[in-house]
């Protein structure tokens, strides 16, 4: 059991991912008035009170010509636990149009997309429908220009999740498979930790 030490320290690291601790503070003015401006993840509520979704970006100052990652997760308003397994649209409107609307659902962890932005100034960026309802949550900011223009970057969307209504067994599954990872980095780790402890 000398090795359980090392499971205890990795259990520990991954506390801050599985929460949506990304990330720290930035100098960035989103103009979301729901949370300081200098901070991630960005904090919004729905107008029914059912969600406080949670929204990060990386890099944080966002330029033209760039590939963006935004993830995003939901938590119960009510509770504060993370809401798993939540049908939504991820769009993003800029100078009153649309530029994208993607549909997905969150896994245990949020879910994430990515973005790429040929013109500058404010963007508007929602997640809507969530939880096949009318609720949604907005985030404002800025798009600055690019300095080193690169062009059109082509983005590949993440593979889509399973919806809600197809999923049954799928959790079962999926918990399987994380155990059973676990044990295997536990077991290929246990042989060389005991040898150098001498055991």
């Amino acid at each position: 059991m000398k090795w359980l030490p090392v499971i205890v320290f990795l259990a520990i690291l991954s506390v801050p991912l599985a929460n949506g601790q990304f990330y720290g503070q930035v100098q960035e003015n989103s103009g979301n008035t729901n949370q300081q401006s200098n901070t991630f993840p960005k904090i919004a509520y729905t107008a029914d009170k059912s969600y406080e979704v949670d929204l990060t970006w990386e890099p944080h100052r966002i330029l033209t010509d760039q590939k963006i990652i935004f993830i995003f997760q939901f938590y119960n308003y009510k509770t504060g636990e993370l809401v798993p397994m939540v049908d939504y649209q991820f769009v993003i409107s800029q100078d009153g149009k649309e530029l994208t609307r993607i549909s997905g659902t969150t896994s245990q962890a949020g879910d994430y997309k990515y973005f790429a932005f040929d013109n500058p100034g404010p963007v508007t960026i929602s997640l809507e429908k969530i939880g096949d309802t009318d609720s949604s949550a907005s985030y404002n900011t800025i798009i600055y220009q690019n300095p080193n223009p690169t062009g059109h970057v082509v983005i590949m969307q993440p593979p889509a999740n399973i919806s809600d209504k197809q999923r049954s067994i799928f959790p079962i599954i999926e918990d399987v498979i994380v155990g059973v990872l676990i044990a295997l980095i536990v077991w290929l780790a246990r042989d060389p930790i005991l040898k150098r402890l001498n055991v």
